[in-house]
């Protein structure tokens, strides 16, 4: 667990070696196929958490043997769904429908009445083919209440791409029953140990994107447009900014980098008397604010027109906001201690850590203050994904630094990569949204 100590300084320097796993590139090859899509549902600005009942998957083949997708793949889809807050999974073995093979072949039409017995709105059917080099997945969703098929997918990819399958159906159905797509497959990175890593929403594991170096030598991965990479490394007695995997500035200690829409790195410098944000656009970089003795940790606005960091200017440090060529700027954040800004890919909202142990969002105007976690060890640097419907964030609450995710609103809060076991720390998700066909 982190020190207090009492200067911010010392307290935000020492967060820069807390360690968090690998880089997991997007896996290319994915045949993509697309069959039937049945009656578009908008329900655009509609919150709601439907029952959604997912029976393990069958054979595609009449009669083929059990293979370990079945199950496999099912319980990746339903982890998925429940991730995202929208759904509640329902038993399906709790459901009497005589035919496991219901509603996935002509022969075979769907019987909605058992699934409406258990209270289900949607049930995901699906269909496998694995062997050694592809699979073939038939997944279909259906809404129980219209009695209508809302969804038909049928996928082929290499048997390495496999998870990218349930990825793409996720996003898909999330599309049909809200309006607007899922992130599954977007990027996010962060810190583990002596590394720089990598993975993806609906991975269970990360890759990684630097070697090792002696621990606390990387700190705040960041991901631009692009999914174009930057972090801070230790360089003897300097510091770098490493942006896409060169050097851009070596010098003064270096602090928490963000990417701009447009490209644009901006970052805390230390200077001789104070530490203040500054753009890094060419070979000096340009100090855009001047307010207090520690300014830091810059996060953009969705179109770019502003930005949020964290100043001491009013003698504790808080959540400010300013436009983007800098200047003065306004607290938006209660009193008391706030750091970690995060600002909404919808722009609607701005994440940070209160009392350096709990997610708190609020306006960029500085309304609708909720604060997201509590009692559970302390909850640090919260980032938004790129639809703003979810944050990351790194929690002690385990008993070690390991990354979580939550729904925007805090519910479902739960381990990101729970079978990794290295230490985890300092997430960003990336901007880019997914491919979706």
């Amino acid at each position: 667990m982190l020190k207090r100590f009492p200067s911010l300084l010392f307290i935000l320097l020492l967060s820069l070696f807390v360690s968090a796993p690998g880089l997991l590139r997007a896996q290319s090859g994915l045949e993509y196929q697309d069959p039937s899509v049945l009656i578009p549902v908008d329900l655009s600005g509609v919150f709601n958490r439907y029952n959604i009942a997912i029976p393990e998957f069958v054979p595609l083949k009449a009669g083929a043997g059990y293979m370990e997708g079945q199950s496999r793949f099912s319980r990746r889809l339903g982890a998925n769904l429940d991730m995202t807050g929208y759904f509640q999974l329902l038993d399906p073995r709790a459901s009497l429908e005589s035919d496991p093979r219901a509603g996935l072949f002509p022969e075979s039409p769907i019987d909605y009445a058992p699934w409406a017995k258990i209270g289900a709105n949607f049930v995901v059917k699906g269909a496998i083919e694995e062997s050694r080099s592809r699979v073939i997945m038939e997944l279909r969703l259906y809404d129980v209440a219209t009695g209508t098929q809302r969804l038909a997918k049928r996928y082929t990819a290499p048997a390495k791409d496999a998870r990218q399958i349930i990825n793409r159906f996720t996003n898909e159905l999330l599309l049909a029953v809200t309006g607007e797509q899922g992130v599954f497959g977007s990027k996010i990175i962060f810190v583990s140990g002596s590394q720089v890593m990598m993975t993806e929403l609906g991975a269970d594991e990360a890759e990684a994107v630097t070697g090792n170096l002696p621990e606390g030598a990387f700190s705040h991965p960041t991901l631009g447009p692009g999914d174009r990479t930057a972090w801070v490394r230790k360089s003897g007695k300097k510091w770098e900014l490493v942006a896409d995997g060169k050097s851009i500035y070596r010098g003064e200690l270096v602090i928490a980098p963000a990417y701009s829409p447009s490209g644009v790195i901006a970052a805390g410098l230390s200077g001789r008397t104070s530490t203040n944000i500054a753009l890094f656009t060419g070979r000096n970089p340009q100090v855009i604010t001047n307010g207090g003795n520690l300014e830091i940790s810059p996060t953009f606005s969705p179109d770019g027109s502003r930005l949020a960091y964290v100043s001491d200017q009013g003698g504790s440090a808080g959540i400010y906001v300013t436009a983007a060529t800098g200047g003065g700027g306004s607290r938006i954040s209660p009193g008391g201690k706030s750091t970690d800004p995060s600002w909404s890919k919808k722009g609607d909202k701005i994440a940070f850590v209160a009392r350096e142990r709990d997610v708190c969002v609020i306006g960029p105007d500085g309304s609708g203050f909720m604060q997201l976690t509590g009692g559970q060890g302390l909850n640090r640097h919260p980032s938004f994904s790129p639809d703003g419907r979810m944050i990351v964030f790194h929690s002690t609450r385990g008993g070690k630094s390991q990354l979580y995710v939550m729904a925007a609103n805090g519910d479902r809060q739960q381990p990101l990569i729970p079978e990794f076991g290295g230490p985890q720390s300092l997430p960003n998700w990336s901007p880019v949204m997914p491919p979706i066909d």
